[in-house]
């Protein structure tokens, strides 16, 4: 395979994995309803909103965000009341957004294992080599903005209100603090959120480094070993 055409192929290779270690942890637990019930309890939304009623609620904005399901309004406990037009209005823009996220995640995801494909090599030695190179290096580059990432996310409410403002510009998505998205999705719960997918993210990121070292150490072993190998023949010749 020509240098250039395999630095090109790695470079966008490189883009493409960064967007896919980033977003596979988004997909996971996006729609994990076990992960939010963790989350509420461990930011006490179940003092504020009954529990079966929180879980609904949530059910419900899966079914909207998945399938554009309609609301089916009903009568919460503690007087509190449903979606009103305003968050439903937010929640349909987050649709319109995550289905953006998806819809690049799975060509990124396929381009990825495309570019593995094409840069294989009937020399074992450069293939590993290569596949290597596509884990580690933008495993590197995405740790590194991930530990940037992090130190910004010690002022989340900065960092949430610059996301808010960067995909939501029609700036509907201010609530007052009785409202019930704000009671059952608080501050603290994208929070930590926020925390799971940049650490799972991270593992991911370590694992595929690991991967791509064992991989490298491979290929300079069957490297090692062709060399001996030419050198006896050489001998004996």
């Amino acid at each position: 395979m020509k240098k250039c055409f395999r630095k090109i192929v790695i470079a966008l290779g490189i883009f493409t994995m960064i967007f896919v270690i980033v977003f596979s942890p988004l997909l996971y637990y996006v729609f994990n309803l076990n992960f939010y019930v963790k989350l509420y309890e461990k930011n006490e939304v179940f003092n504020v909103i009954d529990k079966q009623d929180a879980v609904k609620l949530t059910k419900d904005i899966f079914n909207f965000l998945k399938y554009n399901q309609k609301f089916n309004k009903f009568t919460l406990k503690n007087d509190l009341p449903y979606f009103t037009n305003d968050e439903i209005s937010h929640l349909n823009d987050v649709r319109i957004l995550f289905n953006k996220i998806f819809f690049s995640y799975y060509i990124c995801l396929g381009l990825s294992v495309f570019f593995l494909m094409i840069l294989f090599e009937k020399n074992i030695k450069n293939y590993l080599k290569n596949i290597s190179l596509l884990l580690i290096l933008p495993s590197v580059i995405l740790i590194i903005m991930l530990a940037m990432l992090y130190v910004f996310g010690r002022k989340f409410s900065f960092l949430f209100d610059k996301f808010h403002l960067i995909f939501f510009p029609q700036g509907n998505f201010a609530f007052p603090e009785d409202s019930t998205m704000i009671k059952l999705l608080p501050l603290n719960f994208f929070n930590d959120f926020f925390v799971r997918l940049v650490i799972s993210a991270a593992v991911i990121s370590m694992i595929f480094i690991a991967i791509g070292i064992v991989l490298c150490m491979i290929s300079k072993k069957i490297h090692k070993n062709t060399n001996i190998g030419e050198n006896i023949e050489r001998v004996r010749f």
